[in-house]
């Protein structure tokens, strides 16, 4: 048998309770980390300013941001958009917006060091990204 459950909003720690309740009883639980436009949107609403301008413009450009298009001053640094993006995710699973294991949307280009060379998106992504971002403008 195959059960599948859908909570809207829930509490934070109600996923971990859940998933221990489940498998206290044998179940086995696979969590659904997919990205869908609902994860996306909420995603997109809990970034700062600056880091919605990346998620934004990989939506828009297939999924690719270059620093050049970020840095104000043709050479500033973009330090702290990075984490913002990981925070973000980060704070969607403390919160219970969605599991742990969720991959990042979005990630930082370059040599592993020194400046970032821009952003990527995955190219499955970018629809969905681009509904959310949508989605939000329209409420604004």
């Amino acid at each position: 048998m195959r059960i599948v459950v859908t909570v809207e909003d829930p509490e934070p720690g109600f996923l971990n309770k859940f998933t221990a309740l489940l498998a206290e009883h044998g179940a086995k639980v696979e969590l659904d980390t997919t990205w869908t436009v609902e994860r996306a949107t909420r995603y997109y609403r809990e970034l700062p300013p600056r880091a919605q301008d990346i998620v934004r413009l990989a939506a828009i450009q297939d999924g690719l941001v270059k620093a050049d298009e970020l840095r104000k001053d043709g050479d500033g640094s973009l330090r702290g958009h990075s984490g913002a993006l990981k925070r973000t995710l980060e704070r969607g699973v403390r919160n219970g917006w969605w599991p742990e294991g969720m991959k990042p949307p979005i990630e930082p280009q370059g040599p592993g060091f020194g400046k970032v060379q821009g952003y990527l998106m995955p190219l499955e992504l970018v629809d969905i990204f681009s509904a959310a971002t949508d989605k939000t403008e329209k409420r604004n």
